[in-house]
């Protein structure tokens, strides 16, 4: 009989979704935290805003930089790293001593959070075989949404007890702690995994390889040169369609239910999670449908490209009742129904990333990243402003669901089985450059 896999990749998978749960916690947190901090510091609403939005400037600005670091020095390095900066920074939220103090800190906590998924995803181009990489990415995502989830609870309750600055020393210490033991115990392939610590065995390496080990080793990937992909444009400009929407739910969903839906406070704390949640379902089934359905048809293109623009399409349906209805327990159903949706896109944008990134995993998913959290700033921007000028609610979901539609109709250009180093023929470009050097 031959040997079964051991499962080494799924512990590896447990520690990352484990991350991918902190950075939402430590993002999330002074969103929680505002009335208290706002109050003792004296700031006001739009110096507020600027504290809060200084985070998305760096966070889109170093996705690329430090997606390259990981290529270069691996993800147990980079990831340790960037997990123990954002956890210092996290410390230095509750040292802060006044406004510019607190957005010199938000711009460096930033910095910090951009590396953690372009590096995670560098670890998983070594730990999944490609027919797990869209439940991966999946699972992870959905730990972070999950994260983002329970934040409000267990901030309310951490400051109902010892006040908001032991909120942020708690979070740290949690970051600090996995940074210290991811550092010791993971390595960066399972051959180096085996060599350390063994329990891995040879069905499970083969498994992840695929064959890749007998290919010689990559050609670097000049950033112009990915510039050039065509591929990775047409994912990258759908990503933000993703990010804008999300971004919705994520800031502009409380003031609805308690401004055009007539919730209070307390209820709508409760009601504002099942959104939430829904979308933490749709994170995890999305990457394993399409891992699914490429297994079951052995048709790459068609895996990756219909969950995504299924779930996009869902959600630009329901995002439309959503707003219309009067019923506001209805409202909060359609909106689940579209968060659900949205969620199921997110793990096959970064599946795909790994699809055609391979060895360049790392650069390819900053420079997604990097674009679509464009969206991620401009959403509650745009959305703000839509309300202000129209005083309806109706309007801002509207954009919302058209671009939404936009952004699916661009997965039909991206081919998840072309990889980066075959589209730019970088072999091609390596050895030209040798010979002009």
């Amino acid at each position: 009989m031959s040997e079964k896999p051991t499962k080494v990749r799924y512990l590896v998978l447990f520690v990352v979704c484990l991350v991918y749960l902190i950075t939402y916690l430590d993002r999330v947190a002074i969103s929680v935290a505002a009335p208290l901090m706002m109050k003792d510091f004296g700031i006001n609403k739009l110096e507020w805003g600027l504290v809060l939005s200084v985070f998305s400037w760096t966070y889109a600005s170093f996705q690329i930089p430090v997606g390259l670091l990981g290529d270069k020095l691996g993800a147990r390095k980079v990831l340790a790293g960037i997990v123990c900066l954002w956890s210092l920074m996290t410390v230095a939220t509750a040292m802060a001593w006044n406004f510019m103090s607190l957005v010199v800190i938000r711009l460096l906590f930033g910095i910090g959070e951009a590396g953690a998924f372009p590096t995670a995803t560098r670890a998983f181009a070594h730990w999944m075989p490609s027919t797990e990489r869209g439940f991966a990415q999946g699972f992870t995502h959905g730990a972070a949404r999950f994260g983002g989830a329970i934040t409000p609870l267990i901030v309310a309750v951490i400051m109902n007890a010892w006040g908001w600055h032991s909120v942020f020393y708690i979070f740290a210490a949690i970051g600090l702690a996995w940074a210290g033991f991811w550092y010791f115990w993971y390595r960066d392939k399972p051959s180096e995994y085996k060599e350390r610590w063994g329990g891995i065995n040879q069905a499970e390496m083969d498994l992840i390889d695929g064959g890749k080990s007998s290919k010689k080793a990559a050609p670097k990937l000049p950033f112009k040169a990915l510039l050039k992909s065509k591929n990775m444009w047409f994912l990258s400009l759908s990503f933000p369609t993703y990010c804008y929407t999300v971004w919705i739910f994520m800031t502009w969903l409380p003031a609805f239910l308690v401004e055009a839906k007539g919730f209070s406070v307390i209820k709508m704390g409760i009601f504002a999670s099942i959104p939430l949640f829904a979308g933490v379902v749709g994170d995890t089934l999305g990457g394993w449908l399409s891992d699914r359905i490429w297994k079951k048809t052995g048709n790459g293109k068609f895996a990756r490209r219909v969950v995504p623009m299924a779930g996009m399409l869902v959600a630009a349906a329901f995002l439309i009742p959503g707003a219309l209805t009067d019923n506001a327990y209805m409202a909060v159903f359609y909106l689940a129904c579209s968060l659900f949706g949205l969620e199921m896109a997110v793990g096959v944008y970064w599946a795909v990333c790994l699809d055609v990134g391979h060895e360049y995993a790392g650069t390819v998913s900053g420079m997604m990243n990097t674009i679509g959290n464009i969206g991620s700033a401009l959403s509650p921007l745009v959305f703000g402003a839509i309300l202000q000028f129209t005083g309806s609610w109706v309007y801002p979901f509207l954009v919302a669901s058209t671009i939404l539609v936009i952004g699916a109709l661009l997965w039909l250009k991206v081919d998840p089985t072309l990889s980066i180093a075959e589209e730019l023929n970088l072999e091609k470009l390596e050895n030209e450059q040798k010979v002009v050097m």
